[in-house]
């Protein structure tokens, strides 16, 4: 009854039959579902019967292939097959199920389909018999046909005698005239012969499994057969590829044998490279190589094909050679960052001497031991290795004491000028740029320098060299065409002349002499090679060439490539070969960035303040001059005559004292055409140069990762900022005195913790009471009659918490009433802090000038 149910539950055809199939205690079963009652019953006894006379066998269900015994003799004339224990008895139309012995079977549907042509021959009988005639044939076919039927085939020692039956093994032979070629060999028990013929010996129970598995190898690599032996019929980049990658993978099916005409990858090893490197004439060392028993006309071709980044070179022998190979790669990359010209000549490469620490590294680095350097070079390369070590004296008038990683600053231009090379000076902005570089032209007395700086720099210049290096003559090309032309035409009367990168432009056709230097300041003003300021300055004529940029890289890597350009023309090759050796390829690997900064290193020093912060104050000042725009010092001047004018009336008129609140008044809008005089005229159209200025820096101070907070007296200068920040797109907090305190702490949290870079405060409203220790800058964008009042501003930033050093930036609008504002704090400093105190007024301030300093500062 369990078994009636486990079928009614366990097959639908049953349960939509059971009436049927069941009569009182008997069940009939339906051939079609017998193998599935025999699943369900397997695990029960079972007992068969055989119609009236019953056969009662108790048997067992095994699901598994049915283990019929063979034999297999010879006897005179016949080859017999005996099935020794009969053949099994299907018990189903669809001969799925098996009784063989005692025993149900239910077999795989392998065996089933393969037992089933062995029923029919043995039907009546338990042996059959061949006739002898094709002896060979039969037993080649017969023995594995059976054993597809059975593991269990017995041979008679004739048989046996005449039969190999083994494990196949296959060997690959190699040869090469033309065309490469595979004799493809099997073997079985110490039988070898090939694959596509017949073996004739013996009669061999071939693997045909295994040989096609192979053979379907060979032909997915490239092989085809044609009359008995296997060809590769493909092209060159196969061929490659198949040496290179797919050769050892038959190893594991078979064993290897090439002939002495088979040509495959040449091995190269760091031993095959032999090479000289020796002083050349003028500033050149030569370097003299040679590649195993490579030909010089190869060798050239060979570094062609690398430099067309394929991955291997066809040698005139028919042997490949791997371009990727670690050791041929390392010489072919060092031939490639030598070779100034297309090609290759001779084995021998004139190698400039700016590039001598570099060869000498890699031949250390890479073990390329088999080369041999010369002294020159090496004392090249242990002078760029030791500029720490190296002390030139500083120069005799130098009005500043130099921490000590600008003395090494300053060492490291001596070191490259003596060298004759040009250079890059990284440095943070506030570490001193242009102290160092003053320093490095101070020392070289009687030199003619050009200075090449933003318009907004040009007088911050003139004045650093006024503090630091007085008794040079420094003269500014700023004024008009005639003016220029005049002061360029005596270029020989001044140290330095200096100017912009828009003035150049227009004056490059002045500039036909050879000066002793050549800096650029801001140097990523030619970070675009293909712009006019890039094209020009790199017309100028100079003993040596320096770099001044906090930025070396701000979008792409091309922007090193055009200052090097100028620094050092041709060091990194031309753009086109920079772009194919280095730029197309940053994607391939962490290599390509290591080797360019390999050529480059000696000649960019960057030090970030972090690095040096134990020589650092823990805030840093200086003031930036900052010249006013063409359209910005007409409407200056206009005005600073016209109220010098009223003034002086007053003054002849005894008025002076009563006035100071409207002279007051004057002052204050002559200070706010510093700023920005469209806040003081509505249709004004023109530029800013203290806006510009402030915008580069903020540009600058954020590609290097700061925080700035930028004060100013006048909202409305703020306001203005503010909409150029967001033109820009730039992340920025604004606070006056209109913003609650609760808003004002919410706002100093959020620029604290949160992602905006710039805070632009009223000096008035955020002077005081504020914690913004997350900025390292701050600049103040309009000089405050009392300095004190400043330094509150700054010690928002400047205070306990912050971690980092702090900047002073101080933008002063050079040769305006800003910059009498500075010397006035200077000479009245002491007055301002001991008598009237922090608390000093603007109306204070002015009650402490007489006639003659106040008319001054419109002078």
């Amino acid at each position: 009854m369990y078994t009636i149910k486990s079928l009614a539950e366990n097959d639908r055809n049953f349960r939509r039959f059971q009436d049927k199939l069941i009569d009182g205690k008997t069940i009939t079963i339906p051939d079609f579902m017998f193998k599935e009652f025999l699943n369900i019953v397997k695990k029960n006894r079972i007992f068969l019967g055989d119609g009236f006379f019953y056969r009662i066998l108790e048997s067992e269900v095994i699901e598994d292939d049915i283990p019929i015994p063979f034999s297999l003799s010879s006897k005179k004339d016949d080859i017999i097959l005996e099935a020794k224990s009969g053949m099994p008895e299907p018990l189903t139309q669809n001969e799925d199920v098996y009784l063989y012995g005692t025993a149900i079977y239910i077999p795989s549907v392998e065996q089933c389909e393969r037992l089933s042509p062995y029923l029919k021959i043995f039907s009546a009988t338990t042996k059959v018999s061949f006739a002898k005639s094709d002896e060979n044939k039969i037993l080649t076919q017969l023995i594995p046909s059976v054993q597809k039927v059975s593991n269990d085939l017995i041979l008679s020692k004739e048989i046996r005698d005449k039969v190999v039956i083994g494990p196949v093994n296959f060997s690959f032979y190699f040869d090469k005239d033309k065309d490469i070629s595979l004799l493809f060999k099997v073997s079985y028990e110490g039988h070898e012969f090939n694959y596509f013929d017949e073996y004739k010996d013996k009669v061999i129970y071939r693997d045909s499994n295994k040989e096609y598995e192979v053979f379907g190898v060979l032909k997915s690599l490239g092989f085809e057969e044609i009359n008995g032996r296997m060809y590769f019929l493909r092209d060159d980049e196969d061929a490659f590829k198949f040496f290179k990658y797919e050769i050892e993978k038959l190893q594991k099916y078979g064993e290897v044998f090439y002939s002495e005409r088979f040509k495959g990858i040449k091995d190269i090893k760091k031993s095959d490279f032999k090479g000289e490197v020796r002083k050349g004439k003028y500033n050149y060392f030569e370097f003299e190589f040679q590649i195993g028993d490579i030909s010089e006309e190869e060798t050239a071709k060979i570094l062609r094909s690398f430099r067309d980044n394929l991955k291997y070179y066809k040698l005139g022998n028919g042997e490949f050679l791997d371009l990727e190979e670690a050791s041929l790669k390392e010489a072919l990359i060092l031939m490639d960052n030598l070779l100034i010209e297309e090609e290759l000549s001779k084995n021998l490469i004139q190698v400039p001497v700016n590039k001598g620490a570099y060869l000498e590294d890699y031949l250390e680095e890479k073990g390329l031991r088999y080369i041999q350097s010369c002294e020159e070079i090496t004392e090249v390369k242990n002078r760029l290795k030791s500029i720490k070590d190296k002390s030139f004296q500083l120069p005799h008038g130098l009005q500043a004491k130099l921490r000590e990683y600008q003395k090494d600053g300053y060492n490291w231009f001596r070191t490259l000028d003596f060298l004759g090379f040009g250079g890059i000076l990284g440095d943070e902005m506030g570490l001193g740029k242009t102290l160092q570089t003053i320093t490095l032209l101070l020392s070289k007395p009687n030199s003619k320098t050009l200075i090449i700086a933003p318009t907004s720099l040009i007088y911050n210049w003139k004045n650093e060299f006024k503090k630091f290096a007085p008794s040079m003559k420094i003269a500014i090309s700023n004024g008009n065409k005639e003016e220029r032309i005049e002061l360029i035409k005596n270029y020989k009367e001044y140290d330095v002349i200096i100017t912009t990168y828009n003035l150049l432009r227009r004056d490059l056709e002045l500039y036909d002499m050879e000066f002793d230097y050549c800096i650029l300041d801001e140097a990523q003003n030619i970070k675009n090679q293909s712009s006019l300021s890039a094209k020009s300055v790199k017309e100028i004529k100079a003993r040596n060439r320096f770099a001044l940029t906090g930025t070396p890289i701000e979008n792409s890597l091309m922007e090193l490539w055009s200052i090097f350009d100028f620094v050092m023309p041709g060091y990194l090759y031309n753009e086109k070969k920079f772009v194919t050796r280095y730029y197309r390829r940053l994607e391939e690997g962490p290599e390509i960035l290591e080797e360019l900064n390999r050529l480059v290193k000696p000649f960019i020093l960057r030090r970030y303040k972090k690095s040096v912060i134990k020589e650092l104050p823990d805030k840093i000042e200086k003031h930036l001059f900052v010249p006013l725009s063409d359209e910005q010092k007409v409407v200056y001047e206009t005005y600073a005559d016209y109220v010098k004018d009223l003034i002086q009336k007053k003054v002849e008129d005894s008025e002076f004292t009563k006035s100071k609140i409207e002279i007051l008044a004057y002052i204050t809008k002559l200070r706010q055409i510093c700023l920005d005089p469209s806040v003081t005229m509505e249709n004004y159209l023109g530029t800013s140069g203290k806006i510009d200025a402030l915008i580069e820096i903020l540009e600058q101070s954020i590609e290097e990762g700061h925080k700035i907070l930028v004060f100013s007296q006048f909202t409305s200068v703020l306001k203005n900022i503010g909409k150029i920040l967001k033109e820009k797109q730039f992340l920025y907090s604004y606070l006056d005195g209109t913003v609650s305190s609760a808003n004002r702490m919410k706002m100093v949290d959020e620029f604290n913790m949160g992602p905006n870079s710039i805070f632009l405060i009223s000096l008035k409203a955020g002077g005081t009471g504020l914690n913004l220790t997350s900025a390292d800058i701050v600049i103040h964008f309009d000089p405050w009659w009392n300095p004190a009042v400043e330094d509150q501003a700054t010690d928002r930033a400047h205070r306990i918490g912050q971690e980092n050093i702090v900047e002073v930036i101080k933008l002063i609008s050079s040769g305006t009433i800003e910059e009498k504002i500075i010397e006035l704090q200077d000479s009245k400093r002491e007055l301002i802090s001991k008598v009237l105190g922090d608390d000093l007024s603007v109306g204070s301030f002015i009650n402490t000038l007489n006639e003659n300093e106040i008319l001054d500062l419109f002078n």
